[in-house]
């Protein structure tokens, strides 16, 4: 692991660079696993977990990493599912500029037992079954890549 960067210069990174991305769609208790996101650039959204990718690590070890921090959850049976970019109004430090990403998206299969951290809350279990009832209401980036998912899942 190469560390963290100090908050000030990341801050600054944020605010001038795309930054990248991994997210994954856990496959977890019989359905895709999303959380409502308690900051930005996506709060209030229901959103796979993942996030910014780690320095200095292999990407797929910086997910495993990122979900289990996020979620409590390990994380098996990777797979890629593509590449998207999003940019949010939003930001996390308020400098006004939005956030820009390019994400790399996953499949993967969550094993253990769920225990959000503070910054994820109300997760949703979306069940094969249920989801085009479900689908209309998720963001665009979420609903083109459950429908990618799903098909990994049956």
């Amino acid at each position: 692991k190469a560390g963290l960067m100090r908050g000030d210069d990341y801050c600054k990174a944020h605010m001038n660079l795309v930054i990248p991305c991994h997210d994954v769609f856990v496959f977890y208790e019989g359905g895709f696993l999303l959380v409502k996101r308690l900051v930005n650039p996506a709060r209030g959204i229901l959103w796979p977990l993942g996030g910014r990718i780690k320095r200095g690590m292999d990407i797929e070890d910086s997910l495993r990493d990122k979900v289990l921090e996020e979620s409590g959850l390990n994380l098996e049976g990777i797979t890629e599912l593509g590449q998207a970019r999003t940019f949010f109004r939003t930001d996390p430090f308020g400098h006004g500029r939005g956030t820009d990403t390019i994400n790399f998206v996953y499949f993967g299969i969550g094993k253990g037992e769920l225990k959000l951290d503070k910054l994820h809350a109300d997760p949703v279990i979306i069940r094969l079954d249920g989801y085009l009832k479900q689908r209309d209401e998720l963001h665009p980036y979420v609903k083109d890549f459950m429908d990618e998912a799903i098909k990994l899942a049956n």
